[in-house]
């Protein structure tokens, strides 16, 4: 897949971290649902939850990124995205706004291997004073085995 660089892109926190992902792949945000556990699964799937009658895995982004755990809060939230296997919910620590890059407000991800995301990143977003992270979902949830619906 050809992973966009430039565009509209939810940006999301995790920790102290503000990440972006392309706003073509989002499909909704909800609150933290049910979620069911799947014996066996990867420590960073949660499990699964129904979403209108579909079953749908779900992913903590914090322990995917190899970041500490806590509890959730009320800005917790499960961003859906369309992956070429089907829908995955991704668990973060608060949803921001829309932000619109320009090929010249993003550069290219460092290249260094330290941390269990870096692989993922795709670029680096800036805006004002602020960095966000761009990612590559769909590569951090390529090892998923989506069930289907």
């Amino acid at each position: 897949m050809n992973y966009v660089k430039s565009g509209q892109f939810l940006t999301f926190r995790l920790g102290s971290e503000d990440f972006g992902v392309p706003i073509s792949l989002v499909k909704e945000i909800n609150q933290v649902v049910e979620v069911t556990p799947v014996p066996k699964a990867p420590d960073f799937v949660k499990g699964v939850m129904n979403l209108r009658g579909k079953i749908v895995p779900v992913v903590d982004l914090r322990v995917r990124f190899g970041l500490h755990q806590t509890d959730f809060t009320k800005e917790t939230c499960i961003i859906v995205i369309d992956t070429p296997a089907g829908q995955v919910g991704n668990i973060v620590d608060a949803v921001k706004e829309v932000l619109d890059f320009t090929a010249a407000e993003v550069q290219d991800s460092p290249k260094f291997n330290s941390g269990h995301y870096h692989k993922y990143v795709v670029g680096l977003g800036k805006k004002d004073d602020k960095v966000f992270i761009l990612v590559n979902l769909i590569g951090i949830l390529d090892s998923i085995k989506v069930p289907a619906s």
